[in-house]
């Protein structure tokens, strides 16, 4: 009994320690907004990637490279499984929040989570409905400025 009186007092006599510990009540506090920090501006640059996954159903490895113009217009170079390859053109965009999208020609769609100072960004590719299975995802890292 004296154990459990001992153990119910224990938080009462830490809670007026806490701001001495430096110790707050964050968990109480509702999260912060998320700041405005991105913008088609944050990519630019030379970018490389690898990626995985599966292309019209079968398994699918790919690795490139990609130049953002930093105004909003990508071209990607690459080499896949199967004699796949080429470079083609596309336009991407990105919202304050630091989430990219860009659609390419086959229907491709990439949505990617950037580093607010655009370094590095982690995405997803997708091929739009009515395809058959495609996914495809990486980590992009910048090279060149």
């Amino acid at each position: 009994m004296i154990d459990r009186l001992r153990l119910l007092g224990l938080p009462a006599l830490l809670l007026p320690l806490m701001p001495l510990l430096g110790i707050n009540a964050a968990w109480a506090e509702p999260p912060a907004a998320a700041s405005a920090r991105c913008s088609i501006a944050t990519l630019k640059g030379t970018y490389l990637y690898s990626s995985i996954g599966t292309l019209d159903g079968k398994p699918y490895a790919e690795s490139g490279r990609e130049v953002y113009d930093g105004k909003g217009g990508v071209e990607l170079t690459f080499s896949g499984t199967g004699g796949a390859g080429g470079t083609m053109r596309t336009t991407y965009t990105v919202s304050p929040d630091c989430i990219g999208k860009a659609v390419y020609p086959y229907g491709q769609t990439l949505s990617s989570f950037i580093s607010p100072d655009g370094s590095r960004f982690v995405y997803t590719m997708i091929r739009g409905p009515g395809d058959r299975p495609t996914a495809l995802s990486s980590w992009e890292f910048r090279v060149a400025p």
